[in-house]
Protein backbone atom coordinates (compact mmCIF):
# COMPACT_ATOMS: atom_id res chain seq x y z
CA UNK A 1 0.00 0.00 0.00
CA UNK A 2 2.82 2.38 0.88
CA UNK A 3 4.57 1.61 -2.41
CA UNK A 4 1.38 2.25 -4.36
CA UNK A 5 0.92 5.56 -2.56
CA UNK A 6 4.52 6.54 -3.32
CA UNK A 7 4.09 5.72 -7.00
CA UNK A 8 0.83 7.67 -7.12
CA UNK A 9 2.42 10.74 -5.54
CA UNK A 10 5.36 10.57 -7.96
CA UNK A 11 3.04 10.16 -10.93
CA UNK A 12 0.93 13.12 -9.81
CA UNK A 13 3.96 15.38 -9.38
CA UNK A 14 5.34 14.36 -12.76
CA UNK A 15 2.01 15.06 -14.44
CA UNK A 16 2.05 18.55 -12.89
CA UNK A 17 5.56 19.17 -14.17
CA UNK A 18 5.08 17.66 -17.61
CA UNK A 19 2.34 20.09 -18.62
CA UNK A 20 4.98 22.82 -18.74
CA UNK A 21 7.56 20.80 -20.69
CA UNK A 22 6.63 21.51 -24.34
CA UNK A 23 9.90 19.97 -25.56
CA UNK A 24 8.52 16.55 -24.60
CA UNK A 25 5.56 16.87 -26.91
CA UNK A 26 7.76 16.56 -29.98
CA UNK A 27 10.07 13.94 -28.55
CA UNK A 28 10.25 10.44 -30.01
CA UNK A 29 10.47 9.06 -26.49
CA UNK A 30 7.92 10.63 -24.16
CA UNK A 31 8.39 10.39 -20.38
CA UNK A 32 6.04 7.80 -18.91
CA UNK A 33 7.25 7.31 -15.32
CA UNK A 34 9.60 9.08 -12.92
CA UNK A 35 11.70 8.09 -9.90
CA UNK A 36 12.98 10.56 -7.30
CA UNK A 37 16.06 10.63 -5.10
CA UNK A 38 15.92 11.55 -1.43
CA UNK A 39 15.40 15.28 -0.77
CA UNK A 40 18.19 17.46 0.62
CA UNK A 41 17.60 20.82 2.26
CA UNK A 42 18.91 23.86 0.38
CA UNK A 43 17.94 27.38 1.36
CA UNK A 44 14.34 27.47 2.52
CA UNK A 45 13.39 24.41 0.50
CA UNK A 46 14.48 21.03 -0.79
CA UNK A 47 16.21 19.69 -3.87
CA UNK A 48 16.44 16.14 -5.20
CA UNK A 49 17.41 14.16 -8.27
CA UNK A 50 14.96 12.47 -10.61
CA UNK A 51 15.08 10.14 -13.60
CA UNK A 52 12.25 9.83 -16.12
CA UNK A 53 11.62 6.73 -18.24
CA UNK A 54 9.62 5.96 -21.36
CA UNK A 55 7.02 3.20 -21.67
CA UNK A 56 9.75 0.67 -22.42
CA UNK A 57 11.61 1.54 -19.22
CA UNK A 58 14.45 3.34 -20.98
CA UNK A 59 15.77 6.61 -19.47
CA UNK A 60 14.78 9.79 -21.30
CA UNK A 61 15.67 12.50 -18.78
CA UNK A 62 17.84 12.93 -15.68
CA UNK A 63 17.97 16.04 -13.56
CA UNK A 64 17.55 18.00 -10.36
CA UNK A 65 14.15 19.14 -9.06
CA UNK A 66 14.29 22.30 -6.93
CA UNK A 67 11.55 23.77 -4.77
CA UNK A 68 10.85 27.41 -5.58
CA UNK A 69 11.79 28.41 -2.04
CA UNK A 70 15.19 26.70 -2.28
CA UNK A 71 16.56 29.84 -3.95
CA UNK A 72 15.86 31.87 -0.81
CA UNK A 73 17.66 31.65 2.51
CA UNK A 74 20.91 30.47 0.91
CA UNK A 75 24.23 30.93 2.73
CA UNK A 76 25.42 34.50 2.32
CA UNK A 77 29.09 33.93 3.22
CA UNK A 78 31.87 31.88 1.65
CA UNK A 79 32.33 28.40 3.10
CA UNK A 80 35.58 27.83 5.02
CA UNK A 81 35.42 24.04 4.91
CA UNK A 82 36.07 21.47 2.24
CA UNK A 83 38.10 22.92 -0.64
CA UNK A 84 40.56 24.95 1.49
CA UNK A 85 44.35 24.98 1.88
CA UNK A 86 46.71 27.02 4.07
CA UNK A 87 48.56 28.59 1.12
CA UNK A 88 50.86 30.84 3.19
CA UNK A 89 51.54 28.26 5.88
CA UNK A 90 50.53 30.49 8.79
CA UNK A 91 48.45 27.79 10.43
CA UNK A 92 45.05 29.28 9.66
CA UNK A 93 42.69 29.83 6.73
CA UNK A 94 42.68 33.43 5.59
CA UNK A 95 39.42 34.26 3.86
CA UNK A 96 38.82 34.00 0.14
CA UNK A 97 42.46 33.44 -0.75
CA UNK A 98 42.62 29.99 0.84
CA UNK A 99 39.15 28.51 0.22
CA UNK A 100 37.12 27.89 -2.90
CA UNK A 101 34.17 29.04 -0.79
CA UNK A 102 31.36 26.98 -2.32
CA UNK A 103 28.53 25.35 -0.36
CA UNK A 104 27.95 21.81 -1.61
CA UNK A 105 24.75 19.76 -1.56
CA UNK A 106 25.25 16.06 -2.31
CA UNK A 107 22.36 14.34 -4.07
CA UNK A 108 21.95 10.59 -4.55
CA UNK A 109 20.20 9.21 -7.59
CA UNK A 110 16.89 7.38 -7.09
CA UNK A 111 17.51 3.99 -5.50
CA UNK A 112 15.65 2.28 -8.36
CA UNK A 113 18.32 3.36 -10.87
CA UNK A 114 21.58 3.11 -8.95
CA UNK A 115 22.17 -0.46 -10.13
CA UNK A 116 21.59 0.28 -13.80
CA UNK A 117 24.67 -0.13 -15.97
CA UNK A 118 23.36 2.04 -18.80
CA UNK A 119 23.36 5.34 -16.88
CA UNK A 120 26.92 6.72 -16.55
CA UNK A 121 25.80 9.45 -14.10
CA UNK A 122 26.31 8.13 -10.54
CA UNK A 123 25.51 11.11 -8.29
CA UNK A 124 25.10 14.88 -8.35
CA UNK A 125 26.84 17.67 -6.45
CA UNK A 126 25.11 21.06 -6.45
CA UNK A 127 27.52 23.83 -5.51
CA UNK A 128 26.22 27.25 -4.44
CA UNK A 129 28.81 29.91 -5.31
CA UNK A 130 27.93 32.92 -3.16
CA UNK A 131 29.98 35.42 -5.18
CA UNK A 132 30.82 33.24 -8.14
CA UNK A 133 34.41 32.33 -9.00
CA UNK A 134 37.16 32.94 -11.53
CA UNK A 135 37.59 34.34 -14.09
CA UNK A 136 36.66 37.80 -12.78
CA UNK A 137 34.22 39.68 -14.94
CA UNK A 138 32.79 36.41 -16.30
CA UNK A 139 31.74 33.87 -13.67
CA UNK A 140 31.95 36.11 -10.60
CA UNK A 141 28.16 36.26 -10.22
CA UNK A 142 26.16 34.31 -7.61
CA UNK A 143 25.42 30.99 -9.30
CA UNK A 144 25.02 27.24 -8.98
CA UNK A 145 27.31 24.57 -10.39
CA UNK A 146 25.44 21.32 -11.11
CA UNK A 147 28.03 18.53 -11.25
CA UNK A 148 26.65 15.30 -12.75
CA UNK A 149 29.46 12.90 -11.87
CA UNK A 150 30.36 9.80 -13.86
CA UNK A 151 32.63 8.44 -11.16
CA UNK A 152 31.81 7.51 -7.57
CA UNK A 153 31.86 10.03 -4.75
CA UNK A 154 34.79 8.34 -2.97
CA UNK A 155 37.01 8.85 -6.03
CA UNK A 156 36.03 12.49 -6.31
CA UNK A 157 36.70 13.16 -2.61
CA UNK A 158 40.14 11.57 -3.02
CA UNK A 159 41.22 14.46 -5.30
CA UNK A 160 43.01 16.16 -2.44
CA UNK A 161 43.65 19.77 -1.53
CA UNK A 162 46.95 21.58 -2.03
CA UNK A 163 48.63 24.63 -3.55
CA UNK A 164 48.21 23.91 -7.28
CA UNK A 165 45.31 24.92 -9.50
CA UNK A 166 42.33 25.84 -7.37
CA UNK A 167 43.44 24.49 -4.00
CA UNK A 168 44.38 21.12 -5.49
CA UNK A 169 47.21 18.79 -4.49
CA UNK A 170 49.94 19.19 -7.14
CA UNK A 171 50.14 15.48 -8.03
CA UNK A 172 46.37 15.44 -8.51
CA UNK A 173 46.60 18.66 -10.54
CA UNK A 174 48.92 16.93 -13.02
CA UNK A 175 46.45 14.08 -13.39
CA UNK A 176 43.45 16.40 -13.57
CA UNK A 177 44.95 18.48 -16.38
CA UNK A 178 46.11 15.49 -18.40
CA UNK A 179 44.77 15.93 -21.93
CA UNK A 180 41.54 14.18 -22.81
CA UNK A 181 41.88 12.42 -26.19
CA UNK A 182 40.35 14.71 -28.82
CA UNK A 183 37.57 12.35 -29.86
CA UNK A 184 36.08 12.30 -26.34
CA UNK A 185 35.40 16.04 -25.99
CA UNK A 186 34.18 18.74 -28.34
CA UNK A 187 37.16 20.72 -29.61
CA UNK A 188 35.67 24.04 -28.43
CA UNK A 189 35.94 22.94 -24.80
CA UNK A 190 39.51 23.58 -23.65
CA UNK A 191 41.54 23.29 -20.48
CA UNK A 192 42.51 26.57 -18.81
CA UNK A 193 43.96 24.95 -15.70
CA UNK A 194 40.70 25.38 -13.75
CA UNK A 195 41.26 22.17 -11.80
CA UNK A 196 39.50 22.19 -8.42
CA UNK A 197 40.14 19.93 -5.44
CA UNK A 198 37.46 17.27 -4.87
CA UNK A 199 36.04 17.99 -8.33
CA UNK A 200 38.46 17.79 -11.25
CA UNK A 201 39.42 19.93 -14.24
CA UNK A 202 36.86 22.18 -15.94
CA UNK A 203 36.96 22.35 -19.75
CA UNK A 204 35.54 25.72 -20.75
CA UNK A 205 33.50 26.38 -23.90
CA UNK A 206 35.46 29.12 -25.63
CA UNK A 207 32.51 29.88 -27.92
CA UNK A 208 30.03 30.46 -25.08
CA UNK A 209 28.21 33.85 -25.14
CA UNK A 210 30.09 35.07 -22.05
CA UNK A 211 33.35 34.91 -24.05
CA UNK A 212 32.04 36.77 -27.11
CA UNK A 213 33.46 40.15 -28.07
CA UNK A 214 31.86 42.13 -26.60
CA UNK A 215 30.87 39.52 -23.98
CA UNK A 216 27.30 38.73 -23.02
CA UNK A 217 26.39 38.66 -19.35
CA UNK A 218 26.76 35.13 -17.97
CA UNK A 219 23.41 33.44 -17.36
CA UNK A 220 24.09 29.75 -17.94
CA UNK A 221 26.76 27.67 -19.64
CA UNK A 222 27.95 24.09 -20.11
CA UNK A 223 31.25 22.59 -18.94
CA UNK A 224 32.86 19.18 -19.40
CA UNK A 225 34.77 17.93 -16.35
CA UNK A 226 37.87 15.77 -16.60
CA UNK A 227 40.42 13.86 -14.56
CA UNK A 228 43.33 11.66 -15.67
CA UNK A 229 42.45 11.94 -19.35
CA UNK A 230 38.81 10.98 -18.87
CA UNK A 231 35.53 12.88 -18.91
CA UNK A 232 34.30 12.55 -15.32
CA UNK A 233 31.39 14.99 -15.03
CA UNK A 234 28.93 17.16 -16.92
CA UNK A 235 28.22 20.60 -15.52
CA UNK A 236 25.57 23.20 -16.28
CA UNK A 237 26.39 26.46 -14.46
CA UNK A 238 23.38 28.73 -13.87
CA UNK A 239 23.09 32.08 -12.12
CA UNK A 240 20.54 32.61 -9.37
CA UNK A 241 19.34 35.67 -11.26
CA UNK A 242 18.58 33.52 -14.30
CA UNK A 243 16.55 31.08 -12.21
CA UNK A 244 14.53 33.99 -10.83
CA UNK A 245 13.65 35.05 -14.38
CA UNK A 246 11.55 31.84 -14.47
CA UNK A 247 13.12 30.44 -17.63
CA UNK A 248 11.95 27.72 -19.95
CA UNK A 249 14.90 27.02 -22.16
CA UNK A 250 16.96 24.20 -23.62
CA UNK A 251 20.36 24.32 -25.25
CA UNK A 252 22.16 21.72 -27.34
CA UNK A 253 25.25 20.11 -25.83
CA UNK A 254 28.23 20.07 -28.15
CA UNK A 255 28.80 16.37 -28.80
CA UNK A 256 32.13 14.54 -28.91
CA UNK A 257 32.92 11.98 -31.59
CA UNK A 258 33.21 9.05 -29.16
CA UNK A 259 32.47 8.05 -25.58
CA UNK A 260 34.64 6.29 -23.02
CA UNK A 261 31.82 4.53 -21.16
CA UNK A 262 28.76 2.95 -22.79
CA UNK A 263 25.37 4.31 -21.77
CA UNK A 264 22.73 6.99 -22.23
CA UNK A 265 24.10 10.51 -22.72
CA UNK A 266 22.26 13.82 -23.09
CA UNK A 267 22.12 15.89 -26.25
CA UNK A 268 20.69 19.01 -24.55
CA UNK A 269 20.32 20.55 -21.12
CA UNK A 270 17.22 22.42 -20.01
CA UNK A 271 16.36 24.94 -17.29
CA UNK A 272 12.68 25.38 -16.53
CA UNK A 273 10.34 26.99 -14.04
CA UNK A 274 7.10 25.08 -13.46
CA UNK A 275 4.56 27.65 -12.34
CA UNK A 276 1.80 25.30 -11.17
CA UNK A 277 4.16 23.40 -8.89
CA UNK A 278 6.42 26.40 -8.08
CA UNK A 279 9.47 24.28 -8.85
CA UNK A 280 12.52 24.43 -11.08
CA UNK A 281 14.22 21.66 -13.00
CA UNK A 282 17.76 21.44 -14.35
CA UNK A 283 17.68 18.48 -16.70
CA UNK A 284 19.83 16.44 -19.07
CA UNK A 285 17.56 15.44 -21.92
CA UNK A 286 17.45 13.87 -25.37
CA UNK A 287 19.28 10.84 -23.99
CA UNK A 288 20.84 8.60 -26.62
CA UNK A 289 22.63 5.32 -26.09
CA UNK A 290 26.32 5.46 -27.02
CA UNK A 291 28.65 2.52 -27.34
CA UNK A 292 32.04 2.78 -25.64
CA UNK A 293 34.95 3.38 -27.96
Amino acid sequence: MQRLLSVSVCSLLFSVLSVTLPVHAGSARTPNAVQYGMPVNMGNGDIRTYVAFDAAGLPVELGVLMGGDSLDGLPAEHSTSGRCFDMNGNGRLDGHGECEGDHEYVLALPSAVTDRTDLPIQWVGVNWQVEGHIPPGVYDLPHFDFHFYMTNEESVRAIGVGKCGIFMDCAHFERATKSVPAKYVDHRHVSVGAAVAMMGNHLIDTTAPEFAKPPNKFTHTWIFGAYDGRITFYEPMITREYFLSRPGTCKAIKQPKAWQIAGYYPTRYCIRYHARANKYTVSLEGLKYREAD
